[in-house]
């Protein structure tokens, strides 16, 4: 079988319920709509750490965050792990990567040097901005360019671009745009006009008041309902852009020999269970949508089994007979492209191994947890669990039975699974405990001390303080 080419195409902070081929009848997706018709629809793709870097550095590597250095926001990808691009050029791949890098450490701003692009050899990146509308990327050699208008229209003309350019040629790209992530109305007025007058419907378990952080304000519903709209905006934007990226693959005569992915790097909660943004156990920070279609070898149609963002590079690279070198913590499910019948794993490991950023403002405390198709639980270093949902009977996880005796028995099977995967990954290290052990401290405190924040020395008693029990109803 000859080795397809590969485009890859991933956002930042899009959940699985925001399309409109996941059941979103608000939302105007037409594009991804069309391409989900004639691919295979992933209904349970799960990040197993619900945050941009560490989710990001598992999507290229195939490793869990503590194996790739990469555990928590801003810190960089360790030296010597062997990413995807690295795999691909090896095997001749003509590779390339454009959008939000987010692996490259502190400053944000720093351009990303040949040998920690992971293998990707054509470069249109920036390591980490959210200005989606006065935006920049490095190129291959350092130099800045500046773009003009929405960022993901220029990162799109550039993916376009190498498509046409490498017709003739067996490529891989790898293309991250930024939004939906906030902010939410930096998006032209055009897509922001398509739910201006729109009726919006919140999510069933969206409450009267959002906490974003403990020294904040509550945000009301309605505030809720206006980053709705400004995230629908982006999302409809990026449909667009979707659309353009296929029909240039249709126009080359390369969607027969392409497998096409799409996905992104985590959920964002927008006021569902009283929470703003990510790193949290609910299916709206872990859920992701994942289309991905090759025609003449996957299927067409909807799959409910389970897949992680850590199994997705290992399962890509079989599509093509390649493998990483070495072990790694992801499995090949390729399998689930190509077979309706086939099985996936009976549990993914989900986690958080230190919060940062907005979990910490809000006093947010660490947690581990496992994702099944019928059950979500979660615990953290102190206690039995503080969560269990029935995700088939109660889908928006608005009834917490980890205290109903009734489910003591599946409570002690979840706890058990869960204890299985911290045994084998991480012994439930707290941070200052794995910061040490894995070697990270400099990486840490140099990442810590650029956003003013406790260095290893007083994280522990910063955690300490700020964490609080996260409370839901039984």
């Amino acid at each position: 079988m000859d080795q397809p080419n590969i485009l890859f195409i991933f956002s930042d902070q899009h959940r699985f319920c925001d399309l409109g081929c996941y059941g979103n009848r608000d939302i105007i997706s037409t594009n991804f709509d069309s391409f989900a018709a004639h691919a295979v629809r992933f209904q349970n793709c799960i990040s197993n750490s619900p945050v941009c870097v560490p989710a990001r550095g598992s999507l290229l590597t195939g490793l869990f965050p503590l194996r790739h250095g990469a555990v928590t926001n801003d810190l960089k990808i360790r030296s010597g792990v062997t990413g995807i691009g690295r795999v691909l050029a090896q095997a001749g791949y003509h590779t390339g990567y454009t959008g939000k890098w987010h692996l490259g450490g502190i400053p944000r701003s720093r351009h990303i040097p040949p040998e920690e692009r992971l293998g990707f050899n054509e470069w249109k990146a920036y390591n980490c901005h959210h200005n989606y509308q006065k935006a920049a990327y490095h190129d291959e050699q350092g130099i800045l360019h500046q773009i003009t208008g929405y960022e993901p229209a220029a990162q799109s003309d550039l993916a376009i671009d190498f498509i046409r350019r490498n017709k003739e040629k067996k490529w891989a790209f790898y293309l991250s745009w930024g939004p939906p992530h906030d902010p939410y109305f930096e998006v032209p007025e055009k897509y922001l006009s398509l739910y201006e007058d729109k009726k919006i419907r919140l999510r069933d378990n969206v409450g009267e008041t959002t906490l974003v952080s403990s020294s904040a304000p509550l945000l009301a519903k309605n505030d809720i309902e206006k980053m709705y709209r400004g995230y629908y905006a982006h999302i409809s934007a990026l449909d667009e852009q979707f659309g353009r990226i296929i029909n240039s693959l249709a126009e080359t005569n390369q969607m027969e020999n392409t497998v096409v992915v799409y996905t992104s790097d985590h959920g964002d909660m927008l006021g569902s269970q009283g929470f703003k943004s990510k790193q949290l156990p609910y299916d709206e920070s872990i859920l992701v949508p994942l289309l991905i279609s090759w025609p003449g070898h996957t299927y067409t149609g909807t799959c409910s089994e389970l897949i992680s963002l850590t199994d997705l590079p290992v399962s890509i690279l079989s599509l093509a007979n390649l493998a990483f070198p070495g072990s790694v913590d992801g499995a090949d499910f390729s399998r689930l492209f190509t077979d309706r019948s086939a099985a996936g794993p009976e549990a993914v490991y989900i986690f958080e191994h230190t919060a940062c950023h907005e979990a910490a403002r809000r006093g947010s405390r660490e947690w581990r947890g496992i994702r099944t198709k019928k059950y979500t639980y979660a615990r953290s270093a102190a206690d039995e669990g503080y969560l269990l949902f029935d995700n088939d009977e109660d889908p928006f996880q608005m009834k917490n039975l980890v205290a109903n005796p009734a489910y003591k028995a599946i409570r002690a099977d979840c706890r058990k699974i869960c204890s299985d995967f911290i045994s084998r990954h991480d012994a439930l290290l707290v941070p200052d405990d794995f910061i040490r052990h894995f070697g990270l401290k400099e990486e840490w405190n140099k990442s810590q001390a650029h956003f003013r924040l406790p260095l290893l020395e007083e994280h522990c008693n910063f955690v300490s303080s700020a964490a609080t029990t996260i409370k839901h109803a039984t």
